[in-house]
């Protein structure tokens, strides 16, 4: 089959397209016929040698859709249903195949297309379980989410709106409008210093929940703007964890995409509540661009690759 595959973990221009061998499933586990795979941050910190347990050669691509191509065992989806899942951390994305935990795919929702799907998989599945099943937002309640336009960000932030929530973003100035069209009431630019008391002033008192999407002097300004006793979410940690006052709970995580959260994802969908913000689709051949493109971080919304049409 044909896939990107880096021979060693040197960073992107270690990548190389070319032939690998197709996998073959085992007990509980789905061949997926790639028709889009997303591209992500993990994806470049992997192939720098970010990621402990990895072997080369590597194929990176934690996030695909596609159509069930053959199945192992035990498994409870049927050769050719729509799917789209996760590969997380092992990789695989980036190829015409690849070998998927059928607890970590589901039926895909009828009204994405494939790149759609694919750029949902750990961006909004990050974000669900950050702001559901971490965070415990409610309805009526308040949420800062920084990195607003990202992947991550934009997708916390329709989640948050749809689930009856207050939404305030933090990004740059020139995506303020695009933020709001996602469903926050209040977007802050992260480059103004009196951000946080931008929010103070909106939300008397600060937020009921933080979710981190940016780490850094954003996220330690962010935990300014959240109230006596309130919670906070990160899934970027950079250097040492963050100082938490004022009996503020926190809780850091990385992506851990479920059949059931994927099927929450689903739901919201059809709902119309969540969409993909697809930045650009690139062909296999240019999987070292896309990679590129997301490694500079000035990319709105997702950046994935188009295995087949």
């Amino acid at each position: 089959m044909r896939a990107a595959v880096a021979a060693e973990f040197n960073g992107i221009e270690s990548v190389r397209v070319g032939d690998a061998p197709t996998p073959v499933p085992k007990d509980g586990q789905v061949l997926v016929r790639v028709r889009a795979a997303g591209v992500g941050r993990w994806d470049v910190g992997m192939l720098a040698g970010g990621f402990p347990g990895l072997a080369t050669p590597f194929i990176p691509g934690q996030e695909v859709a596609g159509v069930v191509a053959d199945v192992g065992s035990g498994v409870d989806v049927e050769r050719g249903d729509r799917v789209y899942g996760t590969l997380f951390p092992s990789g695989g994305g980036f190829a015409e195949w690849a070998v998927v935990d059928a607890a970590r795919l589901a039926v895909m929702p009828d009204r994405l297309d494939f790149p759609e799907a694919a750029g949902l998989v750990i961006a909004a599945g990050t974000a669900h379980e950050g702001l559901v099943d971490r965070g415990g937002l409610k309805a009526g309640q308040t949420v800062l989410v920084t990195a607003a336009a990202g992947g991550v960000g934009g997708a916390a932030v329709q989640i948050a709106a749809a689930l009856g929530a207050r939404v305030l973003g933090v990004a740059s100035a020139r995506n303020h409008d695009y933020v709001r069209s996602l469903g926050a009431s209040y977007v802050f630019d992260y480059h103004d210093a009196g951000w946080p008391q931008q929010v103070l002033a909106a939300e008397p008192g600060g937020v009921d929940l933080l979710l981190d999407c940016a780490g850094g002097q954003t996220r330690d300004q962010a935990i300014t703007a959240v109230r006596d006793g309130g919670r906070a979410g990160f899934i970027v940690i950079q250097d040492a964890e963050p100082e938490l006052p004022r009996g503020i709970t926190a809780d850091s995580f990385a992506a851990r995409v479920t059949r059931s959260r994927l099927q929450a994802l689903s739901a919201l969908v059809e709902a119309g509540s969540l969409r993909a913000n697809i930045a650009e689709v690139m062909p296999l051949d240019r999987a070292r661009d896309a990679l590129a493109q997301v490694a500079s971080r000035h990319t709105r919304g997702k950046i994935v690759i188009q295995v087949e049409p």
